[in-house]
């Protein structure tokens, strides 16, 4: 059963929420800064604070209603009952995505998720979107932790509402389905990591880092810029370079600043086109 929203309003909502909800008191929870709005551009950008990269892929489930669904009727997997919800992996034939996403977690480890919906119906999204809450009322997957899919049938995640276990399906296996407050413990600790002590030595690796990953991916892939992503760099360089010029003159930003978000947006940017994740960058609150 379709749920009544679309997985971009899913993915819109999810980031918003995040942002929206970031605090702001000295609690050593994380803090989300907005990057994602060209209007902000340059705000709330802490430079000399640490920052942790975090890559989310959004997947909007189907609702599963009836008994005859084969996790209940064939497999009788503990834990699904009906209602239970089936997210759905991009078939190998189609894309190499969950194959890159792995590689990139391979990378990045504890920053790489599918994050999907736990919110039903359109009148529980919109009333966790109010509450900037729909990142809470998510759950998380570890790319790594599924593994390489074994062939080009469908594979399917099937998870219920209230436990920490999913399972994997066509081969029903076992894997670990986290909420946000698991996401967030895991966030604390790399903070601490000397590789993150300052978002100005986050930008610079991570714009290298997606450069490096562009130049490997070449022979993974198939998108329409595929037989030339080196030239697909270089026009995402030359767009934000652009778009920060403009919004620095408006809002005075400083040329230290200016870098540091020119490099966080390239890798985006890079990041979208490639493994078609968000990069989300946090960091602590910086009245700790």
């Amino acid at each position: 059963m379709k749920l009544g929203y679309t997985e971009f309003s899913f993915g819109y909502a999810f980031t918003e929420n995040l942002i929206r909800a970031a605090p702001s008191g000295p609690d050593g929870a994380p803090f989300f800064p907005n990057l994602i709005q060209e209007a902000q551009l340059g705000y709330d950008v802490h430079i000399d604070l640490p920052g942790f990269p975090l890559y989310f892929q959004y997947k909007l489930p189907e609702l599963m209603v009836r008994k005859s669904a084969s996790e209940i009727s064939r497999w009788h997997l503990p834990g699904i009952s009906k209602p239970f919800f089936r997210m759905y992996l991009m078939k190998r034939n189609l894309s190499r995505q969950h194959e890159l996403l792995i590689d990139l977690e391979n990378r990045s480890p504890n920053a790489v998720y599918y994050a999907t919906s736990l919110l039903q119906n359109a009148h529980e999204f919109n009333a966790a979107y109010r509450c900037a809450a729909v990142h809470r009322h998510s759950v998380f997957f570890s790319p790594k932790q599924i593994g390489l899919l074994p062939d080009d049938k469908q594979h399917v995640i099937a998870f219920p509402s209230g436990l920490n276990k999913a399972w994997l399906c066509s081969e029903p296996r076992e894997i670990s389905a986290l909420r946000f407050e698991n996401i967030s413990a895991q966030l604390r600790e790399s903070l601490n990591d000397p590789r993150y002590s300052t978002l100005r030595e986050v930008g610079r690796n991570l714009r290298e880092e997606m450069r490096t990953v562009l130049q490997q991916a070449d022979s993974k892939v198939t998108t329409l810029w595929s037989e030339d992503f080196e030239l697909t760099s270089l026009q995402i360089e030359d767009i934000v370079q652009h778009r920060i010029n403009q919004r620095g003159v408006e809002f005075d930003i400083d040329s230290s600043t200016t870098q540091v978000v020119e490099d966080l947006l390239i890798s985006r940017e890079i990041a979208r086109v490639l493994f078609g994740v968000d990069l989300i960058i946090a960091q602590a609150s910086s009245q700790q």
